[in-house]
């Protein structure tokens, strides 16, 4: 076969992904979140009709169900926003970080023992703007929902390279274990059993998605080194990159 072919054939079966991506995401929103709205549905009625008959148990039981059905759909809209990064691209603009950062900041509303602070001065980069916000948005929310310390601090920074900028969102939460920091980046990976933060496993996966289809990596130091010898290790700094070269995000398509 002739590099032409080989070509021709390499771009049907990428046509053919596309229209399967395309049926899939079409299955997803119409044919699972139809009953699940149902599902919900029932669940308040028997709820707002029959929960003060219900003893302790039985309430519990019913919040139980309910929060499972939320859990449920939040899960369905993380594949759909997944299966459709790179594959619905929005245009590429100038966006100014510093302003999308603080839209993210306000928007999160961080609790009033966690402070977010932006040290260096962000720049104006050409990118999907939704989609860079996605990322602030998880890593910030991230550090945030999984904060230990009395006193809770997220810093973000950006250094300026020869070819790109190099961000970096760092907590002093309780930080990562080595053999867990591959697995985060994976859909549906979780660090915590149960719903105990209401996580779905898939904020990591769309950073990472979003970063690399943008021209950039993404990767996560953990635990950091204290600053005081006499306390332990601590916190996460989950770094990622984005090159300057308008030319090079868009061969990301």
């Amino acid at each position: 076969m002739d590099e032409s072919a080989e070509k021709e054939q390499l771009i049907r079966a990428l046509e053919r992904t596309n229209q399967e991506l395309q049926q899939f995401a079409y299955i997803v929103s119409h044919d699972l979140k139809a009953p699940l709205r149902a599902i919900h549905s029932l669940v308040q009625w028997i709820a707002e009709d029959y929960g003060p008959l219900f003893d302790e148990d039985g309430r519990e039981q019913l919040e139980l169900l309910q929060g499972r059905v939320v859990r449920m759909d939040q899960l369905i809209e993380g594949v759909l926003h997944y299966s459709r990064i790179g594959r619905v691209r929005e245009e590429m603009v100038p966006v100014n970080l510093n302003k999308l950062v603080t839209e993210v900041i306000d928007l999160l509303s961080p609790p009033a023992h966690i402070t977010v602070r932006v040290l260096d001065r962000l720049p104006i980069v050409v990118c999907e703007k939704v989609r860079m916000g996605q990322v602030f948005q998880n890593l910030i929310s991230n550090a945030i929902k999984f904060m230990d310390k009395p006193q809770g601090e997220i810093i973000v920074r950006c250094v300026e390279q020869e070819q790109s900028y190099r961000f970096g969102v760092q907590d002093n939460g309780p930080g990562i274990a080595a053999k867990d920091h591959e697995r985060i980046f994976q859909i549906f990976q979780t660090l915590h059993a149960g719903d105990s933060y209401g996580s779905t496993g898939i904020g990591l996966t769309l950073v990472k998605k979003i970063v690399e289809l943008h021209g950039g990596v993404v990767q996560l130091f953990s635990p950091l080194p204290a600053d005081d010898p006499a306390h332990p290790p601590h916190g996460s700094l989950f770094q990622f990159t984005l090159p300057k070269s308008p030319v090079e995000l868009a061969a990301a398509d």
